[in-house]
């Protein structure tokens, strides 16, 4: 049996940006640490990058950053908002929360 497809999403988040750090900790490390690094640092090297990926945890950068602006980053991918065009999409992979729960892992790196 097929698992069920997931609802299409918008990108827009629903109700509050809270997410479940812990439950994003494990999207980050299944998604989004090999471009990121595991610890948010990216101090990894990446052949099709021109630049590597933000460090997550300059919290002078990240502070400036919404939650609302991580969201849309992470559903619809860096050149959604103006950023990299290697980072990808998860809008079709994710659910609405687990964007939320990474969005909140995510600020674990730098305490913002």
């Amino acid at each position: 049996m097929a698992a069920p497809a997931l609802e299409e999403n918008d990108c827009t988040p629903s109700g509050e940006l809270r997410g479940d750090a812990q439950a994003g900790q494990d999207l980050h490390l299944e998604n989004c640490a090999e471009c990121h690094g595991y610890d948010g640092k990216a101090e990894v090297i990446v052949m099709h990058m021109d630049e590597p990926p933000r460090d997550q945890t300059d919290a002078v950068y990240m502070a400036s950053l919404s939650d609302a602006f991580l969201y849309l980053a992470i559903c619809r991918g860096g050149e959604a908002v103006g950023r990299s065009i290697v980072m990808p999409g998860w809008g079709d992979v994710m659910t609405d929360q687990e964007i939320k729960d990474l969005v909140a892992w995510i600020r674990t790196f730098s305490d913002t």
